[in-house]
C-alpha cells in the first residue's frame, strides 16, 4: 500500500509568493496527498487569493489569530491531518516536482522509517547554494542520522524539507505555541528526533528555500538562544547515558553561545558574561575568549569616546 501525505502550508501575509509555493504542490507527479492551507490572520490580500485556488485535494483553513513562526498554525494543519504522513512548506518556497514520489519510493524501501528528510537550495537572486548537508555526503544517496548527528551538525533537518509520521510528532508534543519566536522548529526537531527509532536523509536538495521573499521571520542569531538551553534538552543531559549525545549537546551548545558572543563584539556590545558562564568547558577557553576580544573591545570603545569629544 502506497502511503498517504497531508502537506501542510502555513499564511501570513505572503500574497506575491503563494501561486509558487501552492502549485508546487498541487503538480506533484504523485497524487496520494492533501495539501492543508492554513490562512494565519493575513492581511495583504493572501486570504481572497487561498479562495482562488481550487482542487478537490485542498482544505482550508483560518485562524483569527497569527502566532509566531507559524508554529501554532502548523499545529492546527496537524490537528485536521487526515493521512499517516504529514510535510511541510513554507507559504513563500517551492518544491521539486517530484519530491512526494521520492518519499513514497523510500518508505516502500524501509517502513519502518518515521522520519524523512531531505536537501535544500538556499535562493537569493541568481545566486544559490546548496546546504552543508547535502554538500558533505553528497557521494550518499540516503543517510541514516539520529540526535546524536542532528547536534553535530551540519543541520540534517529544515523546515521545508521534512517529512514525518504524524502520530511520532503529536507523540514529541508538536510545535511549541508559546515562548519561541525563532526556533521553535529546532526545539520540535530535537523532541522528533528523541523520539524516532528511525531517520533518514535524502542528500538530493528538493526544496527551494528563497531568502528574498516578504515578512520573512528570519532574524539574526542573538535572538535565536532557546532551544538550546530548552527544558527538554537539559532533561536529556540529566537523564541520557549516551555519552556521544552528550558530547554532541555540549558543543552544540558552546557553539551557539561562540556565535553569539561573536555577534555581540562584532557590533560593537559588551560580553554577555551570564552567557558565557555557561559554556561546558574549562576556564581557560573562556579567559582566552576574553582575553582575544578585549582589546578589540578597549579600541573601539575609546574610538567612539574620543569621536564624541
Amino acid at each position: 500500500m502506497r502511503p498517504e501525505f497531508s502537506v501542510i502550508i502555513p499564511v501570513h501575509n505572503k500574497l506575491p509568493h503563494l501561486e509558487r509555493s501552492v502549485f508546487s504542490v498541487l503538480n506533484q507527479t504523485f497524487s496520494s496527498f492533501e495539501l492543508i492551507l492554513i490562512d494565519d490572520a493575513s492581511t495583504d490580500g493572501s486570504s481572497e487569493k487561498l479562495l482562488e485556488f481550487k482542487d478537490s485535494r485542498i482544505k482550508l483553513l483560518r485562524r483569527d489569530v497569527p502566532g509566531p513562526g507559524g508554529y501554532a498554525a502548523r499545529n492546527f494543519g496537524v490537528k485536521h491531518a487526515s493521512y499517516k504522513w504529514v510535510c511541510f512548506l513554507d507559504a513563500d518556497d517551492e518544491w521539486e516536482l517530484n519530491v512526494l514520489d521520492t518519499l513514497a519510493e523510500v518508505i516502500k524501501d524501509h517502513p519502518d522509517v518515521e522520519i524523512l528528510s531531505w536537501g535544500w537550495v538556499k535562493a537569493k537572486g541568481r545566486q544559490k547554494v546548496i546546504d552543508a548537508y547535502s554538500c558533505k555526503f553528497k557521494q550518499e544517496k540516503i543517510k541514516p542520522f539520529t540526535l546524536t548527528d542532528f547536534f553535530n551538525g551540519p543541520p540534517p533537518m529544515w523546515t521545508g524539507g521534512i517529512s514525518m509520521k504524524k502520530e511520532l510528532l503529536e507523540k514529541a508534543g508538536g510545535f511549541p505555541e508559546h515562548g519561541f519566536k525563532r526556533g521553535g522548529d529546532m526545539d520540535t526537531w530535537i523532541r522528533c528526533l528523541w523520539h524516532s527509532n528511525k531517520s533518514l536523509r535524502l542528500t538530493k536538495p528538493m526544496t527551494l528555500y528563497y531568502m528574498d521573499s516578504v515578512n520573512m521571520v528570519t532574524k539574526s542569531i542573538e535572538n535565536d538562544t532557546s532551544y538550546f538551553f530548552s527544558d527538554f534538552v537539559m532533561q536529556i543531559l540529566q537523564s541520557t547515558k549516551d555519552k556521544q549525545l552528550v558530547q554532541a549537546i555540549r558543543y552544540h551548545q558552546n557553539r551557539r553561545i561562540y556565535s553569539i558572543l561573536t555577534e555581540r563584539l562584532n557590533k560593537g556590545r559588551s560580553i554577555d558574561y551570564d552567557l558565557l558562564s555557561k559554556m561546558n568547558t574549562n576556564l581557560l577557553f573562556c579567559y582566552l575568549f576574553v582575553k582575544l576580544h578585549l582589546k578589540e573591545l578597549f579600541l573601539r570603545t575609546k574610538f567612539m569616546k574620543g569621536s564624541a569629544a
